[in-house]
């Protein structure tokens, strides 16, 4: 059986001042490691779970603004075609003017060169007549 001496007591003695001893220089940093990970781990899953709420947040705010830019170029491109079909409207009718310019102005010089030559062709009508009758007959036709 177990015989209750003074080594009892001094085994006793050198298990607490082992535990003492490890507990000071094992037990306590390693807790202190095992629960400063702990809080490091919990503080990077918050980190990470406020940098996904703000990424979220980010890209609602990005899409908006996206979708107020692509509004924005729309209504933009759509001055822009109206601006553009104005401006061809404008350049159109500017050339039909002209054309309408150059073809009265044809018309008129056409006018006075028919006038100019009718006028030559009724001065020499009567000269031609005569020829040809002259020629048909055979003789001079006064």
């Amino acid at each position: 059986m177990i015989d209750l001496d003074g080594t009892v007591l001094f085994q006793l003695g050198l298990f607490f001042v082992a535990y003492i001893f490890l507990y000071f220089l094992v037990f306590r940093p390693m807790i202190a490691l095992i629960t400063a990970r702990e809080e490091a781990i919990d503080g990077a899953k918050e980190e990470a779970a406020r940098l996904v709420s703000q990424a979220e947040g980010l890209d609602s705010e990005f899409d908006e603004k996206l979708e107020a830019i692509r509004v924005e170029a729309t209504a933009e491109r759509e001055n822009l075609r109206k601006s553009g079909l104005a401006r061809e409207a404008e350049i159109l009718e500017a050339a039909r003017q002209a054309t309408e310019a150059e073809l009265a102005k044809a018309e008129k010089e056409l006018a006075a060169e028919a006038a100019r030559i009718r006028a030559d062709l009724a001065k020499t009508t009567p000269i031609i007549a005569q020829e040809i009758a002259s020629r048909l007959l055979g003789r001079k036709v006064a």
